[in-house]
């Protein structure tokens, strides 16, 4: 099996096991929001229940205290009467006893009496004077927040036929309340009462139910995105790895095709010098030592760039900042790129526009920097290559502008030229040679300088690289 199918497979494997467990995650927050709203309504049906209940005793209670005989037994039972205790101690007697039976027969028939008076007291009373919708709302409110419920209600109390007698607050949704599953009957104790249903509304019981579960909700919501977070992550670093890979097997295909040909090259020139037998005159003798030395310059570049990309890998570039006459620099790079050019009629030209032109940084790597930039504008390039190197300065620091005329770059390519081992697509130039190493040292030398490097270009019409360098120096590591 290829790593190819490999990795495919595991993405596939991943992501669907990543899909299912965000599925099993709603599944299980969909359950336990179902469950508290079905909890909450059943706290509602029962502080309806109770708040019933407890109208029924205060009902009775009213009924009792406003009937003689009851208002007498209440207040018998509120104030127990002192005995004497000598009724209870007599020798030879038990007036504890006989007084007990007498009271227990008082109370029996008095609270026979009572009934028979109150449930024969006459006809119902209205039911506006049973309710009272202060009370009622009181009641209410303590009754859910005993039940664990502080969102805010609305009630209201219907008759038989379903008519709303009253409604608490007055602008409170009445067809709502008619038509609100949690209610109850009032004063089913009292058998002359009329068929009165308390109904209860609670707006906002959806959010509360969210409410009472946001932290678990958030949670939840913060694993689910953590493991959402950690797959991306995880997919990109494999494909990028498979990418780097592949990059990486071309580098080294490619590095030893540009290896074989200056060493052959060297070879067969060095043969020809060394062959006795071969009649030479002395301007191919100086052909052969131009080859040798071309192809060994050659040699020095290709070991540089791999140089320059193992310091970035290693992470151990330092800059060793001292006072630098850029212009004098940039002189020095721009004669050795023009002759490169000459070869193909083309031409590199420093036009020197800064006033103040001394920076602190590391000689070696700006010379690197500025080499890299005209040797790529030599390479891309499908006509004979004009190339300006153009300074400018400011307040802040020194600009330099690296302009060609090649081949340009598209403009979905130039965000990705300066990552490492990148190599833009040159359509119909064929014959450029590159490990797609020097934009990355480029740009890494660049930000220790505390610098910035961007791009402008287009395709067909060339590419300017802009660096802006301050007049401050570098890090040191």
């Amino acid at each position: 099996m290829t790593n190819k199918r490999i990795i495919t497979l595991t993405l596939v494997a991943i992501t669907l096991a990543l899909a299912g467990s965000v599925l099993i995650q709603l599944q299980w927050v969909r359950g336990i929001l179902d469950l508290r709203k079905a909890q909450m309504e059943q706290s509602i049906d029962d502080a309806l229940v109770d708040v019933s209940e407890r109208l029924d005793r205060m009902e009775a209670l009213r009924r009792i205290r406003q009937h003689e005989w009851g208002s007498l037994l209440l207040d018998e039972g509120e104030a127990v009467p002192e005995r004497d205790e000598a009724a209870f101690s007599a020798p030879g007697e038990s007036p504890a006893l006989e007084q007990r039976t007498v009271e227990e027969e008082l109370r029996e028939r008095l609270v026979g009496d009572m009934v028979r008076g109150i449930l024969g007291a006459g006809a119902p009373r209205d039911p506006q004077e049973l309710i009272d919708p202060h009370l009622l709302d009181s009641l209410l409110s303590e009754e859910l927040q005993g039940h664990g419920i502080l969102a805010d209600h609305q009630f209201g109390v219907l008759d038989e036929e379903g008519d709303l007698l009253l409604i608490w607050p007055p602008a409170a949704d009445a067809d709502r309340l008619k038509e609100s599953t949690h209610r109850t009957r009032l004063f089913r104790a009292d058998p002359l009462a009329a068929l009165l249903w308390l109904h209860v509304v609670v707006p906002d019981q959806h959010v509360h139910v969210r409410r009472s579960m946001w932290g678990m909700l958030a949670l939840s919501l913060f694993f689910t995105l953590l493991i959402i977070i950690a797959f991306a992550y995880t997919i990109r670093t494999i494909l990028w790895q498979k990418r780097i890979s592949d990059i990486r097997t071309d580098l080294v295909n490619n590095l030893t095709h540009e290896l074989k040909t200056p060493i052959s090259t060297i070879a067969l020139a060095a043969e020809a010098l060394n062959d006795p037998g071969m009649t030479r005159t002395p301007e191919q003798d100086r052909a052969f030592l131009g080859m040798i030395r071309d192809e060994t310059k050659r040699l020095g570049m290709l070991v540089e760039k791999v140089l320059q990309s193992a310091v970035l890998d290693s992470g151990s570039m330092v800059i060793k900042p001292v006072d630098i006459d850029l212009h004098a620099l940039l002189d020095d790079v721009v004669r050795h790129g023009h002759i490169q050019a000459e070869r193909r009629q083309g031409a590199v030209v420093l036009q020197p526009g800064a006033e103040l032109f001394h920076v602190q940084g590391d000689r070696i790597h700006l010379t690197n920097v500025f080499s890299n930039l005209i040797d790529n504008a030599l390479k891309y390039c499908d006509r004979e290559p004009r190339v300006n190197v153009i300074t400018s300065s400011d307040h802040r620091g020194v600009t330099i502008r690296v302009t060609d005329n090649g081949i340009g770059i598209a403009r979905a390519e130039q965000e990705r030229i300066f990552e490492r081992l990148y190599r833009v697509p040159t359509g119909n130039v064929h014959n450029v040679k590159g490990f797609g190493l020097g934009l990355s040292y480029v740009k890494a030398v660049v930000e220790r300088h505390h610098g910035q490097i961007h791009v402008e270009s287009e395709p067909g019409r060339g590419s300017t690289f802009i660096i802006e360098l301050p007049f401050e120096h570098g890090a040191q590591g």
